[in-house]
């Protein structure tokens, strides 16, 4: 009795200590980062006078102060998908537990890596590609929808950070529904059809602000010189 209960607490503690050793590998990559990113700013300070491509040009680009809310909504879309995609990877060694419990003998091959989606047609497999298909299907939009909301974020930034958060609510609510192994639940939340209208406003906030250009002050060599596109230089 008292080995059983030894294994028990082993299978227990497995997920925990598999998460908690990937918790610390990520936090050993993140801190390589910043280190890297300290370097490159210090590098750039002591050599810039003599390598022109760090040097600041004399073009900036002009955002409303509301422009940080975007890119605060961007990275945390990223995060987002960050999660979905470990709960894919956290899913797989959970399926090949049940898999070899209903006594299948190709449970490894059918739910680890290389293979993004399972084979077959039981439960056990549909279930699995459900939650895939979650977190993949985000990724077949989100550099679209990435990209669109940085560029209509320059003239449309609070329409682009209430179609930024509703997107992000809307995938995280889509993916939930698709994991419950049924597809047509995908769609059980109010907030998941609003993937899809929330990536078109996207689109057209970014089509209206894509004339970037027009954001751009330069500093040219003449005071009042005009450029040759009908834009007067503002000095």
């Amino acid at each position: 009795l008292g080995s059983r209960g030894l294994q028990f607490a082993s299978l227990r503690q497995g997920p925990l200590t598999r998460m908690s050793g990937i918790l610390v590998k990520l936090g050993g990559i993140v801190a390589g980062c910043g280190g890297l990113a300290a370097l490159e700013v210090a590098l750039s300070k002591r050599y810039s006078s003599k390598l022109a491509l760090l040097q600041p040009t004399s073009t900036t680009l002009v955002v409303p102060r509301m422009y940080g809310v975007v890119l605060l909504n961007a990275v945390g879309s990223a995060f987002a998908m960050f999660f979905l995609g470990m709960k894919v990877g956290m899913s797989r060694s959970k399926f090949v537990e049940k898999a070899k419990k209903d006594g299948d003998e190709h449970a490894e091959e059918r739910f680890s890596y290389p293979k993004m989606y399972a084979e077959g047609f039981g439960q056990l497999a549909t279930d699995f590609n459900c939650i895939q298909r979650g977190h993949q299907q985000a990724l077949e939009t989100y550099p679209q929808v990435l990209v669109c909301s940085l560029v209509g974020g320059l003239k449309h930034p609070v329409l682009t950070s209430i179609g930024q958060v509703v997107w992000l609510i809307a995938r995280v609510k889509w993916a939930a529904g698709y994991a419950s192994g049924d597809p047509k639940k995908r769609y059980s939340s109010k907030w998941s059809f609003h993937i899809w209208t929330s990536m078109l406003l996207q689109f057209t906030l970014a089509d209206s602000g894509a004339g970037v250009t027009r954001y751009l002050k330069a500093q040219p060599p003449i005071a009042g010189a005009i450029d040759w596109t009908g834009a007067a230089y503002l000095t």
